[in-house]
């Protein structure tokens, strides 16, 4: 039973036609969900599936496509739809899969197919040719013509459209207002700017400057930095890596302990493929690995090993020749207070009565040494 399920999804994505570099494209987007059935923590991808004619670069997905879902968790996910101006039209479809990064082969769920139409681009309508009373006036004098110019600016209004302001507007957002205000948009990546990537820097023409339809404006968008993975890498190199790539920074997230060498980086928000502003942070999710129990010398071999298999350790016991209360506990190693990984195995070593044999020394009290260890008592505790 796959781990994610897609709940109800629209049947059919409407698309809009835009004006871009003076050429018709369409736009559009499909909200859905996507839901963790299980009762724990898992990390989910989303990915695209085009269906018959339809294009893979014609998609894309806001934000993150692999996240990190709580139990029973919830996120939602917007695929934008983005057809260049050479594509067919008529009627295409798309699938949405989500699929659990551990076992993506096998774990995966499909969303029913969601259809959307690329409508044909617009018939160009023909220039209206100026009318014949406008040269028959100006044939007829100075006066005349100032006349006439001053009746074509009240008929036609005069003037131009004032440049909206959308220095700061995500791409996409100041694209739909130019070009709802029948402007051309232009863009330029700015390799250099401080700003989240797809964040518009700079406007030409500058905002409130007056400009015919169809004049061109271009806009100067954030390019940011591509984002390394650094899942695998322990935190000091994950922080290394980040830190050369576009002084990136690293914020640390303890997650649970999974066997991992303790500080080993499992998750980072975002991923690659995505970029991140200069400067940026990015979320690094790293396996604390477990403390190894502060446990009183001396102790109980029992109580030793209760507290070491209770938080997540194996145990492996180890004799010592010395003088004392037998089978008491006078050493565990690696010391208490220690991050291991889980699963790893403390040492614990138990005293044990020198007896005449080859692993320990004859009994008398001038040949023992704290030293010498029983190795013939050595086990494994599961």
């Amino acid at each position: 039973m796959p781990s994610f399920e897609i709940p109800d999804i629209p049947a059919k994505a409407q698309l809009k036609q835009e004006t871009e570099n003076n050429q018709t494209v369409s736009t559009g987007a499909v909200t859905f969900t996507v839901t963790n059935k299980t009762g724990q923590g898992l990390s989910g991808r989303v990915t695209i599936e085009p269906q018959g004619e339809a294009k893979a670069e014609w998609f894309s997905i806001d934000g993150e496509s692999e996240r990190q879902f709580t139990a029973g968790g919830t996120h939602t996910f917007t695929v934008r739809i983005k057809t260049p101006p050479t594509a067919t039209a008529g009627s295409y479809t798309l699938k949405v899969r989500a699929v659990a990064v551990n076992d993506p082969d096998n774990d995966f769920a499909e969303s029913p197919v969601v259809a959307f139409d690329i409508a044909a681009p617009p018939v160009a309508a023909p220039k209206k040719k100026l009318p014949w009373w406008i040269f028959a006036a100006i044939g007829g004098g100075v006066a005349v013509v100032a006349g006439v110019v001053v009746a074509v600016i009240l008929f036609t209004g005069g003037g131009g459209t004032k440049v909206p302001n959308v220095v700061d507007l995500p791409f996409v957002e100041a694209e739909q207002q130019l070009t709802a205000a029948k402007f051309t948009v232009v863009q330029e990546n700015d390799a250099d700017s401080d700003k989240p990537p797809g964040r518009v820097t700079a406007q030409d023409p500058a905002a409130d400057t007056e400009a015919d339809e169809g004049d061109q404006v271009t806009l100067r968008v954030a390019a940011g930095v591509e984002v390394k993975d650094v899942r695998g890498e322990t935190l000091a190199v994950a922080e290394g890596v980040l830190r050369v790539n576009g002084g990136l920074k690293a914020k640390r997230i303890a997650g649970p302990a999974g066997g991992k060498a303790p500080e080993t980086v499992i998750g980072q928000d975002p991923l690659p493929p995505a970029r991140a502003a200069i400067g940026g942070t990015v979320n690094l999710t790293v396996d604390p690995g477990v403390a190894v129990p502060n446990i009183a010398i001396p102790a109980t071999q029992q109580n030793a090993v209760n507290s070491l298999q209770g938080v997540g350790l194996g145990v492996r016991i180890d004799g010592r020749c010395e003088f004392g209360t037998p089978d008491q506990v006078v050493e565990i190693n690696p010391a208490a207070g220690t991050f291991v990984a889980k699963g790893a195995s403390v040492t614990v070593f138990i005293r044990t009565q020198p007896r005449g044999s080859f692993g320990c020394a004859i009994f008398n009290p001038f040949l023992v040494s704290p030293t010498d260890r029983f190795t013939s008592r050595s086990f494994v505790v599961q």
